[in-house]
């Protein structure tokens, strides 16, 4: 589920977690922002600070020489970087915000840590995070292709942070009303709330920039939400209907591989229990078969010690154990009809445990599929949750 840190923080720190399993866990992302320390005076003390006017940033007190040039603040970014620009549908403002931010895009042992270095007591399960004091974007990358759009997801998340310092404050003001309404109207069990409350935690005043990322990323409807919503997305997403199509595309592979766990359980159970109703009577008419076939030897041997003539004048009847009949008819008939039948119930019962056998065979390796698809999902779930650097 989505958890916030509810020990001390700096100011304004936000962090995208990762989502549970899901049958235990929720899934969804959240954004982090964290403020740089500036030391108070010293020639070797500096700070990144974001510009208020523009798209660019400003150096303060760097610790180079009034004739050094400093760094500069482009970096070309990464063919991998401009990958998922596209893949996020970013608008041109977007994709500067996040070239600017100078993404890393990181695996689970790079990872670690780096979304909780801002934080007062180290976190489990971030995703993703976005630094407002250096303008820094670090973004966990799963190793499964499945997850792709897990990845997408968190970067667009953390762009649209990026995008929300954009705004002006009256802006903000007036956004978080709308925003506020959209979740409102969204149905209460909607893991949005959980997830937004899970990231805000304690801090309120991240309420405003998780709402314009979760609902940037994930919600959508025929038409698009409020004009001047949907108006400042435009500024950063070209096409976010195609963007929340990242989300629950992603989400649709793990929903969709559990509900086939689930029926593939169930028919499996039907099937288990179909097998074992079939494999008890099997049993029983094998019993049965076995008792007559030992009447009929006792039968065969009493008729055989008698006198010529006695078993030639001798008549019997037998009522088969499936209830077929055997009319009166000499002894020798009626032994000779019941050994038919003997070797008739034989051949089934044979051909009846083949049969059984091979649906075993099949629950087996049908079992085998299921267990291999609930492992797959695990490993699903555990990619989405990197280790901490704890």
């Amino acid at each position: 589920m989505w958890r916030a840190d509810t020990g001390r923080r700096p100011a304004d720190a936000r962090t995208r977690r990762t989502p549970g399993r899901l049958s235990a866990k929720a899934l969804g992302a959240i954004g982090l922002a964290a403020v740089a320390v500036v030391a108070a005076g010293g020639a070797s003390s500096w700070s990144v600070e974001r510009a208020q006017t523009g798209l660019g940033i400003t150096i303060a007190g760097a610790p180079w020489t009034e004739t050094a040039e400093p760094p500069s603040a482009v970096v070309e970014p990464t063919a991998e970087v401009v990958a998922l620009a596209d893949e996020a549908h970013l608008a041109p403002e977007g994709r500067e915000l996040l070239y600017r931010a100078q993404p890393q895009i990181l695996g689970a042992a790079e990872f670690a840590g780096r979304c909780e270095q801002h934080r007062a007591r180290v976190l489990t399960g971030a995703v993703g995070c976005f630094n407002t004091g250096t303008g820094e974007i670090v973004a966990y990358a799963p190793t499964d292709p499945r997850l792709r759009g897990f990845l997408v997801e968190t970067v667009a998340h953390e762009t649209l942070h990026a995008a929300w310092e954009e705004l002006e404050e009256a802006t903000q003001l007036e956004l978080t009303v709308l925003l506020e309404a959209e979740l409102a109207a969204l149905p209460a069990e909607a893991l949005i709330h959980e997830q937004l409350a899970g990231s805000v935690g304690s801090s309120a005043e991240h309420r405003p920039t998780e709402l314009f990322a979760y609902v940037g990323t994930q919600v959508w409807r025929d038409g698009g939400l409020a004009s001047q919503l949907e108006s400042t997305y435009a500024r950063f997403v070209a096409d976010r209907a195609a963007l929340v199509a990242v989300h629950t595309g992603w989400r649709a592979t793990l929903t969709e591989t559990t509900e086939e766990i689930r029926a593939a359980q169930a028919t499996l159970a039907e099937r288990r229990q179909a097998a074992a109703q079939q494999r008890a009577e099997h049993d029983a008419d094998l019993a049965a078969v076995d008792y007559y076939r030992q009447a009929h030897q006792e039968q065969a041997a009493d008729v055989a010690a008698l006198p010529l003539d006695e078993q030639q004048r001798l008549e019997l009847s037998w009522t088969w154990w499936d209830g077929t009949e055997l009319p009166m008819a000499s002894a020798a008939t009626t032994l000779g009809a019941a050994a038919e039948l003997l070797a008739r119930d034989e051949a089934a019962l044979t051909s009846r445990e083949t049969d059984l056998d091979t649906e075993d065979a099949a629950i087996t390796t049908e079992r085998d599929r299921i267990e291999a698809l609930i492992d797959d999902l695990e490993a699903l779930h555990e990619q989405m949750s990197p280790p901490s650097a704890g």
